[in-house]
């Protein structure tokens, strides 16, 4: 028994697949401790251990559940056209088959390592006190981008794959629409992540700052709101949160200042 294909040109597409998904783990990968960093970059290190413990164990479990799509993938029947079609398309079927297995496959394998990554690190720093965790970050900086990473990535080919079970099952059409809006959505991801990493919670530090500065002290100075923030102000409900939130900010800001200052002088 033979376990590959009679089609001499099965190799190129697989080929292509392949070289997609080196090319992706050749670019991000050395990015690994810039990930970790960003993630780090305004954690309270007085209890960074348990903040990293959380995050661990959120990517651990959601990578963990990913990982149960793609293994229902794999074990799927193959598919067949829900639609009529006059050309004879088997050698297509069979081409986006093992293109869609691939990719199942090799998010599978992604969820895993996230999921071990995860796993590991929480087994190596719960013995750990604070002060050895933050030890522990310094030794090892991409120990949070590691699994970050992996989830990244398993959920995109896992979508990616979805795509192809469309183009088989449904159409070219349909196909079409879903990876238009899998191409936004990827976008807007990619482009809410960038935005969340540049957060300053340090006042002046960087331009990111004015997006939560604006609730304190310059609350009366309309002109220096964020961009998200003009529709506020003729919303009287927002304009009271918004409020609440900067006197807190203000109060915490107070409090923090005062409690360092009798330290200092102690």
């Amino acid at each position: 028994m033979k376990f590959y294909s009679d089609n001499e040109d099965m190799w190129i597409p697989l080929t292509v697949t392949t070289a997609v998904v080196v090319l992706l783990e050749i670019i991000f990968r050395p990015k690994l401790r810039k990930v970790s960093l960003d993630i780090m970059e305004n954690a309270d290190l007085d209890i960074l251990k348990d903040s990293a413990k959380n995050c661990w164990t959120n990517i651990g479990v959601t990578a963990a559940l990913v990982l149960t799509v793609d293994a229902a993938m794999l074990q799927a029947d193959a598919m067949s056209p829900h639609f009529v079609s006059e050309d004879e398309i088997g050698t297509e079927l069979e081409i986006l088959q093992l293109i869609l297995d691939f990719l199942a496959g090799i998010s599978l394998v992604y969820c895993m390592h996230s999921v071990l990554s995860c796993v590991i690190a929480l087994v190596y720093v719960e013995p750990l006190s604070n002060t050895d965790a933050i030890k522990f970050f310094v030794a090892n900086p991409a120990s949070m981008g590691t699994p970050a990473l992996s989830i990244g990535f398993a959920c995109f080919y896992t979508l990616v794959a979805a795509g192809i079970w469309v183009v088989g099952t449904s159409g070219i059409y349909n196909a079409t629409a879903y990876f238009v809006l899998l191409a936004v959505i990827v976008g807007f991801t990619i482009g809410e992540t960038i935005d969340k990493a540049g957060f300053c919670p340090e006042a002046g530090r960087t331009k990111k700052s004015c997006e939560w500065q604006w609730t304190t002290e310059n609350w009366n100075d309309t002109s220096k709101w964020p961009w998200f923030a003009h529709g506020v102000q003729k919303n009287e409900k927002a304009k009271h949160i918004y409020r609440r939130m900067g006197l807190a900010i203000e109060a915490r800001m107070a409090e923090e200042a005062k409690s360092a200052s009798v330290k200092a002088q102690a």
